[in-house]
């Protein structure tokens, strides 16, 4: 027995090795080229230097949009299966993420991780079992739409700002943060200071810190716009853009530095990502995509291609551009294989849990460099609207396949972004397709090769039918997964005139 011990002894030790603290911070609405590492003139140097001393992820895909998003990182699923394929969740509309799925948040509980959310929900709140708290958080802070005013915290003309926290019966206390004058992100920063501070190091912490930023509206205080006074950048509201770039990047020195100060950095893996691309115009307060085609609501690069990485000292291999293919869904299995093996495995010794059927899959040892990823495809997305055609988007190896019309939402160039290297588009031809030249299409079925031409000018379907055939199978079985869509009009008795002016979750099940 006492031999059999020693021999199983370095391999219980690798599984048991300390669990490390987790902070993901998601931005919102940021686009490709909004980032110092993408070329971007922002003023961040939290971040840049984060991004530049750690793991930059230069193929992490991310949905079209921000619930779908936000669906796939929470369980590892298409949202097709979830049905929140299509738009967002809006205020006051009686639907959610299915109470049913078990998410990110559960799964790091039963890992034994003090779990707590800063920032926006954006999955539902119809009914309060669809609330952070009744799904794996300790703490949730911050609001439940998908948008509201950076000041006041109004969305809709309401308020909706709050702490929430579990009673003794595990029912969700909701106590209601009025403040109409201070910045949000100063309110994040300092809420998740306090979490930090505050943490018993006896468990390892996840901290969910799902930005405001940089969502319209367009609001930030003077200080960051005039750190731009000097910077040649022709528009304003570009200036503004990078201004509230600058504002999140204070945010997330807040996070770093109080978990410095608390003597948790060694042992903290930190991820940044995006939501989703900068939205086009119309929509746009200053976002950039360049050189990728396409914006947020789009299958093109610039809606699903994220602006990424992360960074910890427990990363055997820093300051790297890696591109290995990564997806959104492939958090849930790799932040719950970190949280029960810890970061020391790289090549997957150690058997993470077990998480049923999910599309994502374990990639840590693609970000430490140890393997290859894990994954040669993954679904774009399918839309199935209600009594319309629909849209759907496969990739698979270098190809990408969109079947249905695609519009494309390009966002304004509004930097000159010359010196990125190498640099596919010209701005002259950048321009073209965002002025409308050749920025839709009415084509059913469009196949482009994204390694070699990531702002998708060449349209190759006839030169490849072999492949377009090979995806359309795919695509097939995956539609043989999909739901119908849960969305649904607004419900008149979620009035937040009834709840003293919130937006309060009205119904006892949804």
């Amino acid at each position: 027995m006492t031999k059999l011990f020693l021999f199983l002894l370095p391999f219980l030790s690798l599984c048991s090795s300390q669990k490390p603290n987790i902070v993901l911070m998601v931005a919102d609405d940021l686009g490709w080229a909004d980032v110092p590492w993408n070329g971007a003139l922002a003023i961040a140097p939290t971040l840049a230097e984060l991004a530049s001393s750690g793991v930059i992820l230069d193929r992490h895909y991310v949905q079209h949009i921000c619930t779908p998003t936000r669906a796939a990182l929470m369980t590892g699923k298409y949202p097709s299966r979830l049905g929140l394929q299509h738009l967002t969740i809006s205020a006051g509309k009686p639907y959610g993420l299915d109470k049913n799925e078990t998410l990110l948040s559960n799964h790091m509980q039963d890992l034994g991780y003090a779990v707590h959310g800063v920032g926006k929900w954006h999955l539902g709140y119809c009914s309060w079992d669809l609330t952070p708290v009744k799904r794996g958080f300790d703490s949730f802070y911050g609001f439940y739409n998908g948008h509201e005013t950076y000041y006041t915290k109004k969305t809709h003309g309401y308020y909706d700002f709050r702490l929430n926290t579990p009673d003794k019966d595990g029912e969700v206390n909701d106590t209601i943060i009025w403040n109409e004058t201070a910045y949000s992100n100063d309110l994040y920063a300092a809420r998740a200071s306090q979490v930090i501070s505050t943490h018993d190091q006896d468990k390892p912490l996840f901290l969910y810190v799902p930005m405001q930023s940089v969502h319209s509206p367009s609001e930030v205080p003077d200080e960051y716009v005039e750190m731009y006074d000097d910077v040649q950048i022709e528009k304003r509201k570009r200036k503004r853009l990078l201004a509230m770039v600058t504002a999140m990047d204070d945010t997330a020195q807040v996070v770093v530095g109080a978990l410095k100060d608390a003597g948790m950095w060694d042992n903290t893996i930190f991820i940044f990502f995006s939501d989703n691309g900068g939205p086009a115009k119309g929509h746009s307060i200053g976002q950039s995509n360049y050189p990728l085609r396409g914006a947020k609501y789009s299958y093109w690069e610039g809606g699903i291609r994220s602006a990424s990485f992360v960074h910890s000292p427990l990363l055997p291999n820093t300051g790297v551009v890696n591109t290995e293919l990564l997806h959104v869904t492939d958090w849930l299995p790799t932040l719950t294989y970190l949280g029960a093996c810890g970061a020391s495995d790289t090549t997957g010794t150690c058997q993470g849990p077990l998480l049923g059927d999910v599309d994502g899959v374990n990639q840590w040892s693609a970000i430490t460099g140890a393997g290859a990823s894990n994954r040669t495809e993954f679904l774009v997305n399918i839309n199935q609207k209600i009594g319309k055609g629909g849209n759907a988007g496969l990739r698979m190896g270098p190809w990408k396949l969109l079947q249905g019309v695609m519009k494309s939402y390009n966002t304004a160039l509004s930097e000159t972004l010359s010196h990125l290297s190498p640099s596919v588009l010209e701005e002259d031809e950048y321009e073209e397709i965002i002025n409308g030249a050749t920025a839709g299409s009415s084509s059913q079925l469009q196949l482009y090769n994204v390694e070699t031409d990531p702002s998708e000018t060449d349209e190759v379907s006839s030169a490849h039918p072999d492949v377009v055939q090979r995806m359309l199978a795919r695509l097939e079985y995956h539609k043989g997964r999909a739901v119908r869509p849960r969305n649904c009009g607004k419900d008149k008795d979620s009035d937040p005139t009834k709840f003293g002016g919130v937006w309060t979750p009205w119904l006892d099940s949804c």
